[in-house]
């Protein structure tokens, strides 16, 4: 049986309650754009009088602001713009033109123009609470940290209850290092909303920061547990060494690995999508499923990495999410481990190299090392499992199935093997012992089965689907119909559908896991009904991935009129 992960493996719907900014990130500085600071400090902000007509200097205007793009990227012209803007008419602008124009150029991340507009506001008496802690915002931006503090502080004065000022001083105070004023801030946010999330990621960060990791993990643990909607266990990281995957809101993935006392463990989760820029949390466990290690930032980027050594040998799990950065993108998980295997733990090593090996496509190297781990522990069932798997990629299906056969009866309570023959005898044109093969498997592993109302004619709906639960969908078909069955994973999240058709007397009659070894939707084409009844369709899922949600589309075609030969008037009926 799969090893549970209480903490992490229930869904539950985030929270919608975060402010502003949880992280501002670190950018490349920008040019100076000081010409911006030239137009709004020349007495604009006292309310504009009517002019007659401005169009030209509207025009000119709007070139000046053009022109700042440009200056991004060289000073110089910046600093040419700015001599320029030296001639706009006094009291062009109003206060409220300025505003809009800070506003254009914080969204568009031209931080330092803003931050000109927004002194020059303040300058005037024009800075209102909002344009304070906009300016703050802007600071954290370029990793002005201490002044972004300053005005956060101001905004707090007056206000001292506003949670985006609270939570913003908490970030820039830990990274000027006042740690004991930014634990501060944290707990005051706690108190002051005690069911948001993010500041537990603030605080989490933060003790991380101090080099408390102990406290740092009690608060990932729960940000996890406030933030998670979809739970994705992926066995796969410790025989590939690297994955990428998909991050949106609320996803935390568990990759599991074996490890023996005093291996050094390196995992590194990096954004893969840099336009996106994903910002990864990534948590270890140890073999009691506690955590162990934890790291949000590592680097310049928003990427993570954790260097351990295992304490113990045993099964533990990395345990990857998103911080506060930033929820979408792809993220590339690498998993590495070094240093001596203990005695009986042999086996892993040698399972290890085999897979890699098959998944490579070396299938020599594959069923070499599979042997060694059998003549370490003639019992090991998973070994035999995958012996038979790489025969069938080796296309030898007697001796797949004589292998797969033998390690179920190795291990009674392995389900595995039920799903490998299964997949083995529909390669070989066998589909009613194939499905009775995927229906056990999909039974072994069910802990909850959910029945859809009785579906009429063509039919097209969404599943959601998590570990071990077993969909049954009735249906009345008649015979001669012709019935076309695809299932389909939904993103976010992924699932590794399999289907099994079950006739009107219980009969397991044909099923499906993957279209191909690269594609993992289920399909049962062109399916002729041979007698009239009420069938059922079990949708469960595979081993590539259980939590997300299935798309189901199914036609049903009327069977093809009967022909009957035209009489001719002539024959007697013998």
């Amino acid at each position: 049986m799969k090893k549970p992960y209480p903490e992490y493996d229930i869904p539950k719907r985030s929270i919608k309650d975060r402010v502003l900014s949880q992280r501002p990130s670190a950018l490349i500085i920008e040019g100076l754009l000081v010409l911006v600071a030239v137009v709004v400090t020349i007495g604009f902000l006292t309310p504009a009088t009517p002019v007659e007509d401005k169009s030209d200097v509207v025009a000119e205007l709007e070139a000046i602001i053009a022109a700042q793009e440009a200056a991004l990227q060289e000073a110089a012209e910046a600093i040419a713009q700015a001599a320029e803007a030296a001639a706009v008419p006094k009291a062009f602008l109003s206060a409220s033109a300025a505003k809009n124009m800070a506003w254009s150029s914080l969204s568009n991340e031209e931080y330092r123009s803003a931050i000109a507009l927004y002194d020059a506001l303040i300058a005037e008496g024009e800075g209102d609470l909002q344009t304070i802690f906009a300016r703050g915002y802007a600071y954290s931006m370029i990793d002005e940290h201490a002044l972004a503090a300053q005005d956060y502080t101001t905004v707090l004065q007056q206000e001292p209850d506003n949670l985006a000022p609270l939570n913003n001083r908490c970030w820039a105070y830990s990274e000027i290092g006042q740690y004991d004023l930014a634990l501060a801030d944290c707990n005051k946010l706690m108190s002051l909303a005690p069911e948001a999330d993010y500041p537990y990621l603030n605080r989490g960060i933060v003790y991380e920061q101090m080099g408390d990791m102990g406290a740092a993990m009690r608060d990932y643990v729960e940000w996890i547990k406030r933030i998670k909607t979809n739970v994705i266990r992926n066995d796969n990281l410790a025989w590939e060494g690297s994955l990428e995957v998909p991050m949106s809101e609320g996803i935390v993935y568990i990759f599991p690995f074996t490890a023996s006392a005093d291996q050094e463990i390196v995992v590194s989760a990096i954004s893969s999508q840099r336009d996106l820029d994903a910002d990864p949390l990534v948590l270890i466990l140890d073999p009691d499923g506690l955590p162990l290690t934890a790291n949000d930032d590592t680097g310049e980027w928003w990427d993570s990495h954790v260097e351990f050594r295992a304490p113990v040998s045993g099964e533990y799990a990395v345990v990857m999410t998103h911080a506060g950065g930033s929820t979408e993108g792809r993220v590339e998980v690498s998993f590495d481990v070094s240093g001596m295997f203990t005695l009986g733990n042999d086996g892993a090593r040698f399972k290890a190299d085999a897979y890699r090996a098959l998944m490579s496509g070396d299938y020599t190297v594959a069923l070499e090392n599979f042997r060694r781990a059998l003549n370490l522990n003639r019992h090991d069932a998973e070994a035999m499992n995958w012996m038979g798997v790489t025969y069938r990629y080796m296309g030898e299906y007697d001796a797949s199935i004589s292998h797969i056969s033998t390690a179920m009866q190795l291990d009674e309570s392995y389900s595995l093997p039920y799903l490998s023959r299964g997949i083995t005898y529909e390669e070989m044109g066998q589909p009613e012992v194939s499905a009775a093969d995927y229906y056990r498997y999909a039974m072994m592993n069910r802990n909850r089965t959910l029945f859809h109302a009785e579906l009429e004619g063509d039919s097209n709906f969404e599943l959601p689907m998590r570990e071990g639960w077993v969909y049954s969908v009735p249906f009345d078909a008649k015979r001669g119909q012709r019935l076309d069955i695809a299932v389909d994973t939904v993103e976010p999240g992924f699932v590794d559908p399999l289907i099994i058709l079950i006739g009107p007397e219980g009969q397991a009659l044909i099923g499906d896991d993957d279209i191909s070894r690269s594609e993992y939707d289920s399909v049962i084409s062109d399916y002729e009904v041979a007698e009239s009844g009420q069938y059922t369709l079990v949708i469960s899922h595979a081993e590539g991935g259980s939590n997300g949600t299935l798309n189901v589309d199914i036609d049903v075609t009327a069977p093809a009129p009967m022909s009957v030969a035209k009489f001719d008037g002539y024959g007697c009926g013998h």
